[in-house]
């Protein structure tokens, strides 16, 4: 009877105090929102940014383990030359590389998602940093093809001898005349970039080996020779311009078209000049113009044969399967 009475009374103040009314149920809502505890203490429900935040904080990407830190470590200190005590990791991020394209510094890359766990190295190396994407185990360390490593990494002799005797055999200078001036260990992105090519696909399919500097009299040849020693490249922009034998049957075909061309004996043509050389194509091979630079090297010779008054440039290949006169030689035939 009571409540019947209290619940006539709040109606009849509802009528004569409205405001009081809804600031008492506002204030009825708000105490709702709060718990009590068995000592009466009131707590707030939890906060869901609060709750995010804490997750972000337990899920925070554990330490670099030792063993992938000593590797990439072990790795910088053979590129560079630098001890291992005066190195130092400045930083390192838990990453998920998309692909294994993404994971070993690839530039144009499908999309296809082949997900890599692993971590995004960074190594102080004097005044340089240095980019590594490892693995999560440490068992696959890739260093950014594009740092310039200029350690002083020994090259192998084996390797040291077989670049001096291409030297050699390309210049005509004896190998105890030559000299190693630089050898530079470094990864070549893929083969075109190991075979000099000045228009390459940014495919990461990578070369471990080094880029070497042979002086040459008063030249320097750079060579690029990949770890084991068997593929060794010279710059094709070299001008290789020693006292080469050219073999002499293929003197004898190129002295014969001269001949057959010009209409002059054979006897009366002469060679003055036989030049190794690696053309950077077969465009360039054949006396092009407008190339495309991209690298297929022809190895073989550039030869000159003096035809009466004039100097005919031929370029021949290795076998001397393939002769090709210099377009631009007017031959006079009279066969």
């Amino acid at each position: 009877m009571k409540s019947i009475d209290k619940l006539s009374h709040t109606i009849s103040n509802a009528r004569q105090f409205p405001q009081k009314v809804i600031f008492a149920l506002a204030l009825t809502s708000l105490l709702c929102g709060i718990g009590f505890t068995a000592n009466n203490s009131a707590t707030a429900a939890p906060n869901a940014a609060k709750i995010q935040l804490s997750q972000n904080i337990q899920n925070r990407p554990n330490q670099l383990p030792r063993v992938v830190a000593r590797a990439v470590l072990n790795d910088a200190a053979k590129r560079s030359g630098v001890a291992i005590a005066d190195l130092k990791i400045s930083q390192f991020t838990a990453q998920t590389f998309g692909n294994s394209c993404i994971f070993q510094f690839g530039e144009v890359c499908t999309r296809e998602y082949r997900p890599i766990q692993g971590w995004e190295v960074i190594v102080q190396v004097k005044d340089s940093s240095w980019t590594y994407h490892t693995n999560r185990s440490g068992s696959q360390i890739v260093l950014d093809p594009k740092i310039n490593q200029s350690g002083n990494v020994t090259l192998p002799k084996a390797i040291a001898n077989k670049i001096l005797s291409d030297a050699a055999k390309r210049s005509g200078v004896r190998v105890g005349n030559l000299k190693i001036t630089q050898a530079t260990s470094k990864t070549f992105g893929n083969p075109c970039e190991f075979n000099f090519g000045e228009v390459c696909t940014r495919e990461y399919n990578p070369i471990e080996g080094w880029e070497v500097i042979v002086q040459v009299k008063d030249s320097s040849w750079t060579y690029h020779v990949n770890k084991s020693g068997s593929q060794i490249v010279l710059d094709p922009k070299i001008k290789a311009t020693g006292n080469v034998s050219l073999p002499r049957a293929i003197a004898n075909k190129i002295l014969s078209d001269a001949a057959k061309r010009s209409g002059v004996a054979v006897d009366n043509l002469r060679i003055t000049q036989a030049t190794a050389k690696t053309f950077g194509n077969e465009c360039h091979f054949n006396f092009g113009e407008v190339c495309a630079e991209i690298y297929k090297p022809v190895e073989g010779w550039e030869v000159i044969v003096q035809v009466k008054e004039q100097p005919w440039t031929y370029h021949v290949n290795k076998t001397g399967s393939a002769i090709v006169l210099d377009p631009k030689v007017s031959a006079t035939s009279k066969s």
